[in-house]
């Protein structure tokens, strides 16, 4: 009855154009902003939507209506947003009591009919897959929650990620809509209590939320890389003096369950209807397995491109990778010798958009602290040194600790989300 023609990608603010397909039976549509009506269409069913300066998660909403007003459908689109590439769900096999005891992965990726690497956890513990369509559970307790994870990784980095809630009060197991909120543990707390202790923590629109499972697996980490940032690590590389012993830590170890990846700042353009959009390429992904870090991004430098480069931009652009699978996240970026900036817009409303998605930033200075640090990011550490780099790991590690992502039922908008009075002192949103 009605679709989008226009599939907004990247980031997205200012005026742009969206337009329709309806049915013969529709006379208008009515087009809302976050729930918030916006604007009537009619033919020839395109429309001019200011969406402000800010960057900001957004939904938008398209709804068809015929001559008497009756709704005739809807469409939907989010905009930005981490947009999935492929998708990926569960399908379990119970017992003879319902428990779940093994389940089947389905999937759909247009780009590759088949994934490069499957990963499997539950609570964050890793299962082994030898076949993503007959994967052995774990025993669980059904009288708590637990989450069942996979992701998937096609051909060109394009991930793919499924979740389901098991157990619980309901001591069902159901393939069900969650939402990933992550939020950050604050004062004494080490830990949270069970999912059926937080009823009306979390709230949205005046409504409780019911958590389904927290989740303390896998953390990614974004390194945007400026000016000769590179050079600057592979500086600190040859600086760095062999370990004396096992009570002198490296400069760098994040644990085996953070992923991180490197994102140039310099993107190449590509061509569209109306507008071009800018693509910022970025690495593989990688973890201490593959080696020191100061090793790891020698071999990851990006080769020279001709675009200006973009930082504030790729920050942003790092704050959408760093969500597309909902875990504990943060983005670095990285600040070296003769960092230029050509972007549409500055550090602070890159700032801005990233604590709207609640990924945490961090900038690390490699030049000297007399070098000024552009207005509207945070303050910079200094890793100049291979001290400052220990110590800045230490912060990113402690950060990453600290962080759990709460599965919400539904669908709800995690920008909207609000921590409630009884989580003060426990929680915040992150």
């Amino acid at each position: 009855m009605i679709s989008f023609l226009t599939l907004i990608l990247g980031l997205a603010y200012g005026t742009l154009t969206v337009e329709f397909s309806t049915g013969s039976e529709v006379t208008r549509i009515d087009l809302y902003i976050d729930g918030r009506l916006a604007t009537e269409v009619g033919p020839p069913w395109k429309a001019r939507l200011d969406l402000g300066n800010e960057i900001a998660p957004r939904e938008i909403l398209a709804v068809a209506r015929g001559a008497d007003g009756a709704r005739l459908g809807d469409a939907r689109q989010w905009i930005n947003r981490a947009k999935a590439d492929a998708e990926a769900r569960f399908v379990l096999e119970r017992d003879d009591a319902g428990k779940a005891t093994s389940a089947r992965l389905v999937w759909s990726c247009p780009s590759s009919p088949e994934p490069t690497a499957v990963d499997v956890s539950l609570d964050g513990k890793p299962i082994e897959v030898p076949d993503p369509l007959r994967i052995s559970i774990p025993s669980y307790s059904s009288g708590a929650s637990h989450i069942l994870l996979a992701d998937l990784t096609f051909e060109g980095g394009v991930v793919a990620t499924a979740v389901v809630s098991l157990g619980g009060e309901t001591k069902e197991d159901v393939d069900r809509e969650l939402t990933a909120f992550p939020v950050r543990l604050t004062g004494e707390s080490r830990d949270l209590p069970g999912p059926a202790r937080l009823q009306g923590w979390f709230r949205v629109d005046g409504r409780d939320l019911t958590v389904a499972a927290i989740e303390n697996g896998t953390a990614e980490v974004v390194f945007v890389p400026s000016g000769l940032a590179f050079q600057e690590l592979k500086r600190l590389a040859g600086e760095e003096r062999p370990r004396r012993s096992d009570r002198s830590p490296p400069p760098k170890e994040l644990d085996t369950h953070t992923i991180y990846r490197f994102l140039s700042p310099m993107p190449q353009t590509v061509p569209g209807t109306d507008t071009a959009t800018r693509v910022f390429p970025i690495s593989e992904d990688y973890t201490s397995i593959d080696g020191p870090f100061l090793r790891v991004s020698s071999h990851a430098a990006f080769t020279q491109s001709a675009s200006l480069p973009r930082v504030a931009e790729a920050v942003a652009v790092s704050g959408l990778s760093a969500t597309t699978r909902e875990r504990r996240r943060a983005v670095v970026l990285l600040l070296g010798k003769g960092t230029l900036e050509a972007s549409d817009f500055d550090a602070g409303r890159a700032s801005r958009y990233l604590s709207r998605l609640r990924v945490p930033l961090q900038v690390w200075r490699l030049v000297p602290p007399e070098t000024p640090v552009a207005p509207g990011w945070p303050d910079a550490l200094d890793v100049s040194t291979i001290r400052g780099l220990r110590s800045a790991f230490r912060t990113l590690r402690e950060d990453l600790a600290a962080q759990r992502v709460i599965w919400l039922e539904g669908r709800v908008d995690p920008s909207k989300v609000e921590v409630s009075s009884r989580a003060v002192g426990l929680v915040r949103a992150r």
